[in-house]
């Protein structure tokens, strides 16, 4: 698979994964994504209500898909992604359990990172970044 179909790929998945949680489980309520948003809001004392919580992690998440998508924005999310990524990541080691939902924030993590390797600058043969003409 050539190199900018493997990246247009990942994009496309990543986007798609964080938009379909975001628009069927976190704005649309279902009751297990609730569940969930309750158990961490609780781990956090209350300090963020379930709503707030659920609701502005959708938000969040729909911005960084829809900036991925966008080539001159991509690397930038690609970024973000993976920092984002983070908190689902030790909210499930920490407080949720592991299962399918941690699986999958792991490989939404995975992703992006991969991205930002495969459209990493390379150095000249020396070992430096290239440099412009004086």
């Amino acid at each position: 698979m050539p190199k900018k179909i493997l990246l247009i790929v990942i994009r496309l998945l990543v986007s798609l994964n964080l938009l379909s949680a975001a628009i069927f489980f976190k704005f649309a309520g279902v009751p297990y994504s609730v569940a969930l948003f309750t158990k961490m809001s609780e781990a956090a004392h209350g300090l963020v209500s379930q709503p707030v919580f659920r609701i502005g992690a959708g938000v969040i998440e729909t911005v960084l898909a829809i900036l991925f998508l966008i080539p001159q924005t991509a690397r930038l999310a690609a970024l973000l992604i993976a920092v984002w990524m983070i908190g689902p990541i030790l909210s499930h080691i920490f407080v949720l359990g592991y299962g399918g939902i941690f699986v999958n924030a792991v490989a939404t993590f995975i992703l992006p990172c991969f991205y930002l390797y495969l459209t990493r600058t390379q150095p000249n043969a020396v070992g430096r970044a290239p440099q412009g003409r004086l």
